[in-house]
Order: structure tokens, then sequence, then C-alpha cells
């Protein structure tokens, strides 16, 4: 017979066993909650020719507002299945408005992907920051019961070679810490103020927004995403930092999930000063135009339809909500 001291070390370790098991990116089909369920799940692939050209403000009304990014105070975790920068409890925590968003978001924490966990136009990213808001006045647990509830700002990354000085500006404050996170479910002590406009994409009004899920379980559909579409510059000194870090494995994002909804772009994501040069101006006004022409056919295809319907006498589809999926 095992002796008390024995049964009670099996169980510690099989409770620290299934701690660990909990979930991990190589048994995604594993996942629990609504992970293999959902019907909004992300992360997905953006497809620039598909996304609704929000020209009128139906949907975006108005640009994003960042409201106390200049001075946030964070601690950073690993946690296990990435590195994580909370905001500091009862410090003063930035706010998020405008854009497809109704009310006021507050941020919680931002963490990283590596590689991106978003695609665009089937491409993906060195590393991908995730900046989670939840409403502001709910707690985390009633936002997560909310289809509005969390809000999820996606900045992707390039990596640059050379000019390290210029190239590490963007991830200068937070990366001293991260050494101190190789391994993984170990906290740093120290607390940092940042200034986390250094997180934003050059063109933080140049985004794609669609409503999803989190990318982590239980996969909650709960998320405005929002995805700056225009690269952040990080050096190569600091991305290969990330292949030490354990998280589990050598990287930490989900597969792409269906591209089964309505995506938006906003009207800065087809502005001339994005471009680097006569070509991209006109591949980018030709992309735009062509969204929107795309657009303007099929809603001509339904009233076309609607008239035939009505002489039969069947229902009539509502032609302005109509969008291209």
């Amino acid at each position: 017979m095992l002796s008390s001291e024995v049964l009670i070390l099996l169980c510690l370790c099989g409770l620290s066993l299934s701690h660990q098991m909990e979930w991990s990116y190589d048994y995604e089909t594993q996942w629990p909650g609504v992970c293999n369920s959902g019907f909004q799940q992300s992360p997905i692939n953006i497809m620039t020719r598909d996304a609704v050209l929000d020209i009128h403000g139906s949907h975006i009304r108005g640009p994003l507002v960042f409201r106390g990014y200049g001075n946030v105070a964070v601690s950073a975790i690993n946690n296990g299945h990435t590195l994580k920068w909370n905001v500091v409890e009862n410090s003063t925590a930035p706010v998020l408005s405008g854009g497809p968003l109704r009310g006021n978001y507050t941020l919680l924490q931002f963490h990283l992907h590596w590689l991106s966990e978003h695609a665009i136009d089937g491409m993906k990213y060195p590393l991908e920051i995730h900046m989670v808001h939840v409403k502001t006045g709910l707690t985390l647990d009633e936002a997560l019961e909310r289809p509005d509830g969390l809000a999820v700002i996606g900045v992707i990354t390039k990596v640059v070679g050379g000019y390290e000085e210029a190239s590490s500006f963007a991830l200068e404050e937070i990366m001293p810490v991260v050494p101190d996170l190789l391994d993984q479910n170990v906290e740093s002590s120290e607390i940092l103020n940042i200034d986390m406009n250094r997180l934003f994409s050059p063109e933080p009004q140049s985004f794609y927004t669609y409503h999803g899920s989190l990318t982590t379980p239980l996969c909650q559909e709960v998320v405005t995403w929002i995805i700056m579409d225009k690269p952040l510059t990080i050096s190569d000194t600091q991305y290969k930092v990330f292949s030490k870090v354990n998280v589990g494995g050598i990287d930490n994002y989900r597969s792409l999930q269906r591209s089964n909804r309505v995506v938006y772009r906003s009207v800065a994501s087809c502005s001339y000063a994005l471009s680097p040069s006569i070509l991209g101006v006109l591949v980018t006004v030709f992309r735009c135009l062509a969204s929107k022409v795309t657009q303007q056919i099929h809603k001509g295809i339904c009233y076309i339809g609607n008239a035939k319907r009505k002489i039969f006498g069947n229902t009539l589809i509502e032609c302005s909500k109509v969008h291209i999926s």
C-alpha cells in the first residue's frame, strides 16, 4: 500500500500536470469553451478586396480616440502562454473610444504573439501586440457575458536589421524585463512607467475592424477587433530574444479561423500618403475603388432581384445590409 505522503505527492503532481495541460497551442482541437464550436472565432485572414470601406461612417463613426497612453504603470509576467504587461491596480488606466466602439473601453493589459495571429491578404508578420480593453464600468467577468464587452487593438510588426537605434524605439521600454521572464510562470517585481504610444502603428487611424473572439480559451465571442494595418518596426536583435522565451513551445499563435463575417476598413487605410511609391499609390487607389464599386454592384443585383421577388410575392431582402462575403 502507498503511504499517505506518497499519495499526497502524487495528487500534487497530478494537479500540477493538469494545470500545465489545461490548454496548449499544440492541441487546439482540445481547447475548452467555444473554441471549437463558435461561429465568430479569431484570428482571421483579412482580405483587403473583401473588406467594406466605410466611407459614410455607418459602422466606423469617426476616428479612434486614445486617452492616457503616454504614461502607463505596468508589471510584466510570463503566464506560460505569453508575455503580458498588466496595468497596475489603482493606477490611472488608458481609455479607448471612437471608431467602431460605442462607449469607452479601459485598458487591462497588453501581451505579445509570435508569429502574428492575424494575417492580411494571406501574409503573416513576425509579431503581433494585443492591447486588451474592457468596457468601462464593467468587471472582466461581466464583460465576458456581453457581445461588446471587450475591445482589442492588434498591432502587427516587421523586423528590420541594421539601424538598431531607430528600429529599437518601439519596444525599447519593455525589453529590459524580458530576459527575466524567459521561464514559464515568472513575474517581474519591477513596475514600469511606459509610453504606450510607442507600441501603436505609425498610422493608428488606418485599421480593419470586425467582431470576433478571444484567441485563447475560453474563446468567448465578445471582442471588437481593431487591427492596425501599417506595421510597427522592431529590431532583429529584439525579435531574437523572444525565441528564448518559454511559452510551451517556440511560438504562441492560434491558427487562422473562418473569415465568415463582415470586416470593415477605415477610410485612412486608403490614404495616398500611406504608400511609399507611385506604383503603391495606384495599387492602393485601385483596391479602394474596386472594393466600393464591387459593393455597389452587389447591391444593384440585390435591388433587381427584389423586383422579381415582388412580382412573384416572395420575401424581399434588405439590400442596404448586403455586403461582400
